[in-house]
């Protein structure tokens, strides 16, 4: 039973108007099959956060649409398959930071001394590898231009990730059913995400 510092999110069945059947099928997905769902998830929204992107950048080129397909690999990847094996450990790092503020606090902690450097520079990467040529490969000049993408912009990209994510992660762990932290993660990237691909792209003229 989740503790009673969690919202319960009771909505009576039926109670959400004309999205119940969506919400209801939805919720039913991440009963019974947790991991696909929230890849399947993660993967739509990485799609609609890079096509946010890059609606806010020039549009002479038109719509970009294999940038998208491998931010959506990005997406159900990261996002979705290894952000629910991460909370899992978290999860069992931390069992009492549903009740205990210390708890809590390390757990957010720990999961920004990880992730804030690691998933941020990794997208950096990503783009880079995925998107200069040769695509999939990393020589000399794209491994010097990673290089140069992290001293230029993982410093403050992982500051305003630490305000973001903290405030995002406290009100999701202690809150929360556990069922509900990947897919609410996975929203907040929505906004993240957009924000990343705008960085990610800057200088490369994909923006």
């Amino acid at each position: 039973a989740a503790p009673r510092s969690s919202l319960a999110l009771r909505v009576p069945r039926g109670g959400y108007g004309l999205a119940a059947p969506l919400i209801d099928g939805y919720r039913a997905a991440l009963a019974t099959a947790p991991l696909c769902t929230n890849v399947a998830t993660a993967a739509c929204l990485a799609m609609t956060s890079d096509a946010v992107a890059q609606s806010l950048g020039p549009t002479d080129g038109g719509w970009d649409a294999p940038r998208t397909a491998w931010i959506a690999v990005w997406g159900g990847a990261v996002s979705g398959y290894m952000l629910q094996y991460w909370f899992k450990w978290l999860r069992l790092l931390f069992p009492l930071y549903k009740t205990s503020n210390l708890s809590l606090v390390g757990k957010v902690f720990v999961n920004q001394l990880v992730m804030s450097p690691g998933l941020n520079a990794g997208f950096f990467a990503f783009v880079i590898l995925t998107r200069d040529a040769p695509v999939l490969r990393m020589p000399r000049a794209k491994r010097a231009a990673f290089a140069q993408k992290i001293k230029a912009d993982l410093p403050s990209t992982v500051a305003r990730s630490c305000v973001y994510w903290s405030i995002v992660q406290t009100f999701n762990f202690r809150l929360l059913p556990e069922s509900y932290t990947v897919f609410v993660t996975n929203a907040a990237y929505l906004v993240w995400t957009t924000y990343l691909s705008v960085i990610a792209n800057l200088k490369r003229g994909d923006v």
